[in-house]
């Protein structure tokens, strides 16, 4: 074999190597799901940091709702101590590190200090809840399931969608033709289910994991790519919903689909831009990184008592 050829060869082999040891620790620390069948895909319909709103309460999902039906027995995907609250079931793992996993909507079978051994039975689904709602906490917080590393398998190939761009001055909405002086942009966004969901929750809408956004004027770009929204792994704080969620949001409900309403900015000062069209790109991706695109121009144009002038 020719040298080049041979080191060619060999640098594919080792940077393989690398990847292969990268996504090792991940796989290893992978579990199953909860319900049987352990190792097949079930229907989720509500994703991490969803929005929660009951009556005045506002909130991020701090899990995954998996679809099972009622009395649908929930088996413990780790090994650990039980801690029973109510219809929730916790397993607490012996080792320091480990992620403790919860089991909330559950009838309990087993009792707090019990040792619970992995895939041993440890309660049916609530009567009326429809699915069982998992939850996964490490070093103070709650941290994504369904991520590299987390609850497998778990294949996404859907796109998100962007069926909407708003723009808000003094909480009333503006029509994009002619905007001036601070805005607020929102847009709405959606992952739509990899898997068949059950007939009355068939609407429901699943948030993407990340949103960004830029403005192009042309070939142009006058406002670079920037971040809005990234839940892709920890939950956030409470007090932060509505910096992330725009008023029109609610969430899913029987036979209802939810509308997920995203800030891009907040009073965006649109003095920054010189009068003239422009074209705010946005872009949201879901768990497994699919990317959903969509385009909304807009034109900014500053008005005074003697008309139109451009700010620069």
């Amino acid at each position: 074999m020719h040298w080049y050829n041979f080191s060619v060869s060999m640098l594919r082999f080792v940077v393989g190597l690398a990847a292969l040891a990268l996504l090792v620790p991940a796989a290893a620390s992978a579990y199953s799901w909860p319900i049987r069948p352990f190792f097949q895909q079930h229907p989720v319909r509500g994703y991490f940091n969803d929005p929660r709103l009951a009556g005045p309460e506002q909130g991020f999902h701090f899990g995954v709702d998996i679809v099972a039906a009622d009395n649908t027995p929930v088996y413990a995907v780790a090994s650990g101590y039980a801690r029973v609250r109510g219809m929730t079931v916790s397993v607490i793992p012996w080792r320091r590190g480990v992620p403790r996993l919860s089991y909330w909507h559950v009838v309990p079978q087993v009792s707090t200090g019990q040792y619970v051994a992995k895939r041993q039975l440890i309660g049916y689904v609530e009567v009326g809840a429809g699915h069982v709602h998992l939850a996964e906490w490490k070093s103070g917080t709650y941290i994504k399931p369904l991520r590299i590393g987390g609850l497998a398998p778990y294949i996404d190939d859907t796109v998100p969608q962007l069926p909407r761009l708003s723009f808000y001055a003094g909480g009333q909405p503006v029509a994009p033709a002619a905007l001036f002086g601070l805005v607020e942009i929102t847009v709405d966004a959606y992952d739509p289910s990899p898997l068949l969901l059950p007939f009355e929750w068939s609407q429901a809408r699943l948030g993407p994991a990340l949103i960004r956004w830029q403005i192009v004027q042309g070939e142009l770009a006058v406002r670079p790519w920037q971040s809005s929204v990234d839940f892709r792994r920890f939950l956030l704080p409470f007090s932060l919903f509505s910096y992330f969620y725009a008023p029109g949001t609610h969430q899913n409900r029987p036979n209802r689909a939810g509308r997920y309403e995203y800030y891009l900015a907040h009073q965006f000062d649109t003095r920054l831009l010189a009068n003239g069209s422009y074209v705010l790109q946005v872009e949201a991706l879901d768990e497994q990184e699919n990317v959903g695109r969509a385009s909304f121009p807009f034109t900014v144009a500053r008005w005074t008592s003697g008309g139109l002038f451009p700010f620069f």
